[in-house]
């Protein structure tokens, strides 16, 4: 991956980064292993990502390090575009803060279908931050696994 990136191959880093973390997370279902490879493939990913544009991605990856990379994430949200399948990517959000970014981004760009779709996100009991910190912990890692894998299958499929 290291000599992708070199070679400036952004599409084929990504696709073999998440590859490794497949194969190490057996398919992107144990967060713990995934935080530990995510430590040392982070800046390649994203950096990838970003070559790439894929904007929305960027903002997620950058939201799962500890502590959230929140300057990084709020310019990538500012990247993206109706056409960046964002509806793919939004019930998988578990920062309330990302989704407060992207509901003031569709404001500000007269989007009102997706602002309120986020809106409507916002309101789910799952991510309510006065919930039992056990409770939030699953939700938060849910819906990390499942934006690697959906972001997984894009880069494989293509």
């Amino acid at each position: 991956a290291n000599c992708k990136m070199y070679m400036g191959d952004n599409e084929n880093t990504v696709r073999l980064l998440l590859s490794s973390g497949a194969l190490l997370s057996d398919c992107f279902t144990n967060l713990s292993v995934l935080e530990r490879w995510l430590e040392h493939s982070f800046y390649n990913l994203v950096k990838g990502c970003m070559n790439i544009n894929a904007h929305i991605e960027v903002a997620l990856l950058c939201c799962m390090k500890s502590p959230p990379d929140y300057g990084t994430s709020f310019q990538a949200l500012k990247r993206t575009s109706a056409q960046d399948s964002l509806h793919i990517y939004y019930p998988h959000f578990w920062d309330v803060n990302l989704l407060e970014c992207a509901i003031a981004q569709h404001h500000k760009r007269g989007e009102i279908l997706l602002r309120d779709y986020v809106i409507g996100l916002m309101g789910r009991p799952e991510i309510n931050e006065n919930n039992p910190p056990a409770l939030l912990k699953r939700t938060v890692a849910s819906k990390k696994l499942a934006f690697l894998r959906i972001l997984f299958s894009k880069f494989i499929q293509n």
